[in-house]
């Protein structure tokens, strides 16, 4: 199979993957939603903001790892390899036991004074950050395991991996909530999930490399990587006000109970955002070892493909949501959640559109050592969307913090694409809009049929034969009149039934 081929296969199965992950996110919600209530649901909802806040304290050494093991691995540099690898651990460790002892430290302060948690809820939720910061312990080190295998291209057990534990996790909530757990009980099953999940991991890069880890700071490994880290920590610091700054803002103005109609819809956001991730998962290993080829022919070619796929797959999903929230949100919860978290789920859905759109080329500033671009990039979008959360927040409550979302990203991502393919790739405004071209007539061919639909049609069940019926067409469509032959011929090899 060609590189550009076992690309899109890699793609293909994280994608399939993230798919899987998404639909039972959107499956178990509601179970949880209703097991819990809306007040400990925003709990819920919370414990993961602040974790991922906490997360930067990995110092960009997430990127840092795949980019350099990527690249010794193609240069045959076995002890180069394992150098990075026991640094990289060192500092992951090192991350996670800082992290999870402030937010077990924090714990009370959040629950009893920071947060307006509902009195009667405040001790489950000191429970919940406490194994909150468990959890946080164990997504350190398994966000170390999980670079190591992308960078080492060991995307069978990567993809296995999140499939199998992602599945326990959502089942396990459920489960519990089903046997009457409350919140506590909920937290408790996340923790031994997370945990496992980390055991086996380390276990699965032991047994592939065929030899031992263990925290070892080599000097020179840390100082290649903590230039480039360095601003990768700053721009995850950025990335986590730019995703959750807004929802930051929201929870510190209003009652937990306010918050499930922008964190549900905000929650979708994200799992449409972790599905375009799938393609970065692959490409940014990619990117990486072209990144010492002085010829970007290739490297051009596979991004603009990245982008024009991208849109192909996000476009559509984001106008579907957009166009039937009302019935979807009725039908998955309930008519009174519908009416205060459609407008919300309407703005988030293009929103998503335009954070995945600027995956390919923050891969590609990443992958050509340009870090401070995307630091540029993640801190005027957090700067922009916290801001405008703080001046919309007071008249429009959730909605106006979703507007403020959607506001930022947009403004900044623009740039960002035409910068890095102008500049990087010498690729100028006109090759990006004659690619997006084709894909932007069938999207909006889609979101026309769509809108008709949804005028003509009520329900649930309308919404689900017009996207079952439009989709169809549109897949159709696209294959033989908006992708391109090199395209086609990587998806085929990727997707035998294509």
């Amino acid at each position: 199979m060609s590189g550009t081929r076992r690309l899109a296969a890699q793609v293909a199965g994280s994608a399939g993957v993230q798919v899987w992950l998404a639909f039972l996110g959107i499956f178990t919600t509601p179970f949880i939603l209703r097991g819990l209530g809306a007040a400990a649901y925003g709990i819920f909802a919370l414990v993961s903001v602040v974790s991922a806040h906490l997360s930067n304290l990995e110092l960009g050494f997430g990127h840092a790892t795949v980019r350099y093991l990527a690249r010794a691995r193609a240069a045959g540099d076995r002890p180069g390899e394992q150098a990075i690898l026991d640094t990289s651990l060192a500092v992951f460790l090192a991350g996670g036991i800082v992290a999870g002892s402030v937010l077990f430290t924090a714990a009370r302060f959040l629950a009893t004074s920071f947060f307006h948690v509902p009195a009667g809820l405040q001790a489950a939720a000191v429970t919940a950050f406490r194994l909150g910061a468990v959890i946080l312990l164990a997504s350190f080190l398994g966000s170390f395991f999980s670079a190591s295998l992308q960078a080492l291209g060991r995307f069978d057990w990567l993809n296995g991996s999140r499939a199998v534990f992602g599945t326990a996790a959502a089942l396990g909530a459920v489960g519990t909530v089903a046997l009457g757990g409350g919140l506590s009980a909920v937290f408790a099953v996340q923790t031994a999930v997370s945990v496992t999940s980390c055991v086996v991991l380390g276990f699965a890069i032991v047994r592939l490399r065929r030899a031992g880890l263990r925290p070892r700071v080599d000097r020179g490994a840390l100082r290649e990587m903590a230039g480039f880290g360095f601003v990768l920590f700053l721009a995850g610091i950025a990335y986590q006000w730019m995703v959750n700054g807004p929802p930051v803002v929201l929870a510190a103005r209003v009652s937990t109970a306010e918050i499930p109609s922008f964190s549900i819809p905000h929650t979708i956001l994200q799992k449409l955002a972790m599905l375009v991730a799938s393609a970065s998962v692959v490409f940014f290993p990619f990117a990486s070892a072209a990144s010492a080829d002085a010829d970007r022919t290739r490297l051009a070619a596979v991004f603009r493909s990245h982008l024009r796929l991208t849109f192909l797959v996000m476009a559509p999903i984001a106008t579907y949501l957009a166009v039937f929230a009302r019935p979807l949100l009725s039908a998955w919860v309930s008519p009174d959640f519908a009416r205060t978290a459609a407008p919300c789920l309407q703005v988030l859905a293009f929103a998503a559109l335009v954070l995945a759109l600027s995956g390919p080329p923050a891969d590609v500033a990443r992958a050509l050592g340009r870090p401070r671009w995307v630091l540029v990039y993640t801190t005027s979008v957090a700067v922009l969307g916290v801001g405008l959360s703080l001046l919309l927040v007071s008249s429009y409550r959730a909605f106006g913090v979703a507007l403020a979302v959607l506001l930022s990203l947009a403004l900044a991502t623009v740039p960002l694409l035409v910068a890095v393919a102008r500049r990087l790739l010498d690729l100028g405004p006109a090759a990006l809009a004659g690619a997006l071209a084709r894909p932007l007539v069938a999207v909006a061919l889609a979101g026309a049929a769509w809108l008709a639909a949804a005028e003509a049609l009520e329900g649930v069940l309308a919404a689900l034969v017009a996207g079952a019926v439009v989709t169809s067409a549109y897949a159709a469509g696209t294959a033989a009149w908006v992708l391109e032959s090199r395209e086609r011929a990587s998806l085929r090899a990727a997707l035998p039934i294509a």
